[in-house]
């Protein structure tokens, strides 16, 4: 059970050993599904270990990507909302996952109280994600919704160094430009003008984000 955890945060040793008990790890490799649209809510995923992409896929088959998930994040939360899952769930690195089947998870509400909470806020964020999400989509400019991306996967995934938000993520310019319903070069071209300005800052798998720099960006 990964210790950052959202889910787990505030937790005795003795719950996360009842926790561990009898929510088991499962391993995911690289590209494949964990859940696709249509499937019974059965379980929610803490992400221990890897990336996964939460995606729709519209009629046509083309697939928009709407969330990448790290280390201690929780995702298919919806099995208490949903008779089926409206998502695409895959792993975009080699993966492992806590399982918390539905059953097993309302019995964790009724006896360690500290889960709920931690549920509550697990849901309050994505909802604030969603929000921030109405509000990408609003912007009608590829760079402002590129900005927007940058912007809260720093939130959700960055960790401050050396004055500077890093993200640590494997993403590519077709994952970005996928995010934000645009071409790859499109992404290419706004990442290299911010890359000339400093703004942003690429070391291999690691964007350096200087938020103070980027977020003036938005403004009309």
């Amino acid at each position: 059970m990964g210790s950052t955890a959202e889910l787990w945060e505030g937790l005795s040793p003795d719950e996360r050993d009842q926790v561990a008990r009898y929510c088991p790890d499962r391993s995911f490799p690289k590209g494949s599904v964990i859940f696709t649209p249509g499937d019974a809510p059965e379980a929610l995923y803490v992400l221990r270990s890897g990336l996964v992409k939460l995606s729709h896929v519209s009629e046509d088959g083309q697939e928009s990507i709407l969330r990448v998930f790290g280390p201690g994040d929780v995702f298919g939360e919806l099995l208490l909302a949903v008779r089926a899952r409206p998502f695409l769930a895959t792993a975009l690195t080699s993966c492992v996952v806590t399982v918390v089947q539905g059953k097993t998870f309302l019995q964790l509400l009724s006896t360690i109280p500290k889960i709920g909470f931690n549920f509550i806020g697990v849901l309050s964020r994505h909802l604030a994600e969603m929000a921030l999400d109405r509000a990408q989509a609003s912007h009608k400019w590829s760079c402002d919704r590129l900005v927007l991306t940058l912007l809260k996967l720093s939130k959700a995934h960055g960790e401050e160094k050396e004055g500077r938000t890093s993200i640590v993520l494997p993403l590519t310019h077709q994952i970005l430009a996928d995010m934000i319903g645009t071409s790859r070069e499109t992404v290419s071209r706004h990442l290299a003008r911010l890359q000339r300005e400093g703004i942003v800052t690429q070391r291999g798998r690691t964007l350096l984000i200087h938020e103070a720099r980027l977020k003036p960006l938005l403004v009309d």
